[in-house]
C-alpha cells in the first residue's frame, strides 16, 4: 500500500510539474500571438530590456559614465556625430566657424527631435547659415540626459578642444542643482551620478534577466512587477532646505563653470553661456518629476524653495560671464513661464525649441560673433 501511494504521488507531482511548463509554455506563446497581431512578430524581442536598451550592449563610457558615441567612421576617416546623428568632418574645413552646444536634456531636445526632427542647435545653423548667405557654419550638438557640467567639463577637454571650435555655447542648471537634493553631496557629484539611476542596463541587470532574456513571459511578468514596486516613486516627498543652498553645492557649480571658461580662454575658443527658462507653475514640476525612479531616495525642496534655488543658479551664470568678460545671453526672461513652450516645467515644446534657436541667432549676429576667413 505504502509503495503504491508512493508512486502515486510521485506519478502526480511530474504530472503537476509537466502542467505548469505546458501552462507557462501556453502563456509564452500567448504572448507571442498578442504581439504578432500587434504588428511586432511572433518572435519579437522588442520587451527584451537587454537587447533593446540603447546602453545595455556598451560598456560603462570612460569618465562621461553614460551618453552617445561622438564618432563614426566614413571612408576610412572618422567623423564627428552630434547628440542626433548629424555627421561632421573631424578636421575643422578651412573657413568654417565651428559651434559646439554643451547642456543636458534642454539642449539635447529629444521630444522635439522626436516629433519635428529638429534641436536647436541644428536650428541655430540654419538660422545664421542663411543669415549669412554661407554654409561654413557648424553647430555641433553634444547635449545629453542629465548631463551636468562635469559631464561637459570631461568633453570639452578630452574631445572638443580637438574639434577646434571657435566658439562654445554653455546651458547648465537643473541637472547640477538636483544634485544638492540627493543624499550626502558629493563635489563629484557621485551621490547622484554613482547610483544605480544612472548606470548603463548592463550593470543592473539579475541573473534571472540574463537567464530568461528570451521570454516574452518573463519580461512581461518583470515589467509588472516593476510597475507595483515603482508605484509609491509618484509619490514627491518635500522638505524644507531654506532659500540658501549648502554652499558647497553653489560653489561647485561656480568652479566648473569658470573651469569651462579657462580651457576655452587657453585655446582662444569664445565663450557663450545660457541661462535656463523655468515654468515655475508647481503643476509642471509635479508632472515631469513625480514618475522618477529615484524619489524614493531624493527629498525636493519646497516648491517657491526650488524657484529660489534655480534663480540662483542663473544668477550664478550671469555672475561668472560678467566677472569673466564672455557673452551672456538671458534666455530665461526670454522664455520663462510662457506655458505653450514647455511641455514640463524644464523641457521645450517644438515651438518652444524654435524660439530658443531664434533667441540664439539674433544673440550672435547682433553682437557680430561670427569671423569667417
Amino acid at each position: 500500500m505504502g509503495i503504491n501511494s508512493s508512486r502515486f504521488t510521485k506519478y502526480h507531482f511530474w504530472i503537476s510539474i509537466a502542467s505548469i511548463i505546458v501552462a507557462l509554455l501556453s502563456l509564452e506563446a500567448t504572448i507571442r500571438l498578442y504581439d504578432s497581431l500587434a504588428g511586432y512578430g511572433f518572435l519579437s524581442q522588442h520587451r527584451n530590456k537587454i537587447a533593446n536598451s540603447n546602453q545595455s550592449n556598451r560598456s560603462i563610457i570612460p569618465f562621461r559614465t553614460f551618453g552617445f558615441p561622438l564618432y563614426t567612421t566614413i571612408s576610412n576617416k572618422k567623423h564627428i556625430l552630434s547628440r542626433h546623428g548629424e555627421i561632421y568632418p573631424l578636421e575643422k574645413p578651412q573657413g568654417t566657424f565651428r559651434i559646439v552646444a554643451f547642456g543636458g536634456s534642454t539642449t539635447e531636445n529629444e521630444h522635439s527631435y522626436t516629433n519635428t526632427k529638429s534641436h536647436y542647435p541644428l536650428l541655430l545653423q540654419a538660422h545664421l547659415r542663411a543669415e549669412l548667405n554661407t554654409h561654413n557654419i557648424e553647430v555641433i550638438n553634444v547635449g545629453n540626459s542629465a548631463y551636468a557640467t562635469p559631464h561637459s567639463l570631461i568633453l570639452f577637454e578630452l574631445d572638443v578642444l580637438s574639434w577646434e571650435p571657435d566658439m562654445i555655447i554653455v546651458s547648465h542648471n537643473i541637472n547640477d542643482l538636483l544634485t544638492a537634493y540627493w543624499p550626502d553631496f558629493q563635489f563629484d557629484y557621485s551621490n547622484k551620478y554613482g547610483t544605480k539611476y544612472y548606470m548603463p542596463v548592463m550593470y543592473n541587470l539579475s541573473t534571472t534577466d540574463r537567464l530568461f532574456q528570451q521570454s516574452s513571459l518573463y519580461w512581461f511578468g518583470r515589467d509588472k512587477v516593476d510597475r507595483l514596486q515603482s508605484s509609491h516613486a509618484n509619490i514627491i516627498s518635500r522638505k524644507s532646505y531654506g532659500n540658501h543652498l549648502d554652499p558647497h553645492v553653489t560653489d561647485t557649480f561656480e568652479r566648473n563653470i569658470n573651469t569651462i571658461i579657462a580651457i576655452a580662454k587657453q585655446n582662444n575658443i569664445k565663450v557663450l553661456l545660457g541661462n535656463q527658462p523655468l515654468q515655475r507653475n508647481e503643476e509642471y514640476f509635479d508632472n515631469h518629476m513625480a514618475y522618477k525612479r529615484y524619489n524614493d531616495i531624493v527629498k525636493y525642496p519646497l516648491h517657491n524653495e526650488f524657484i529660489v534655488h534655480h534663480d540662483t543658479f542663473n544668477r550664478i551664470i550671469e555672475e561668472v560671464a560678467k566677472e569673466a568678460n564672455v557673452l551672456f545671453i538671458d534666455n530665461d526672461s526670454f522664455m520663462a513661464n510662457e506655458e505653450k513652450l514647455f511641455i514640463d516645467y524644464i523641457h521645450y515644446e517644438p515651438e518652444g525649441v524654435e524660439i530658443l534657436a531664434k533667441h540664439y541667432a539674433d544673440f550672435i549676429l547682433a553682437n557680430n560673433i561670427i569671423s569667417i576667413n
